[in-house]
């Protein structure tokens, strides 16, 4: 590697005290520093909130459920096709997360 490309350039900013405090909600909600939140948007990146317990309690309850159903495939083929819907409901709740 480019040892100039891997240069790092110290910029001051001057934020209002509520511009502040909105950087480091939005930057603390994404899992991310300040300084990482600012170098990704300045990439053309838009940070997303990392998603709430609550959703990760949902995602493991529709696995749980796909199992289950899974298992009842060899008795009753019909459950094979509920499957692919909770597939497809696992895949969707992965893409906005």
């Amino acid at each position: 590697m480019n040892k100039e490309s891997d240069k790092k350039e110290r910029i001051k900013v001057r934020l209002s005290e509520e511009e502040n405090e909105k950087l480091k909600r939005c930057a603390a909600a994404c899992g991310l520093s300040q300084s990482e939140f600012i170098r990704q948007l300045c990439k053309g990146k838009t940070p997303k909130p990392q998603p709430q317990k609550e959703f990760w309690e949902l995602l493991e309850a529709l696995y749980t459920v796909h199992n289950s159903f899974q298992k009842c495939g060899k008795y009753e083929p019909s459950a094979l096709s509920i499957c692919k819907e909770i597939e497809g409901l696992i895949l969707e709740l992965q893409e906005v997360a």
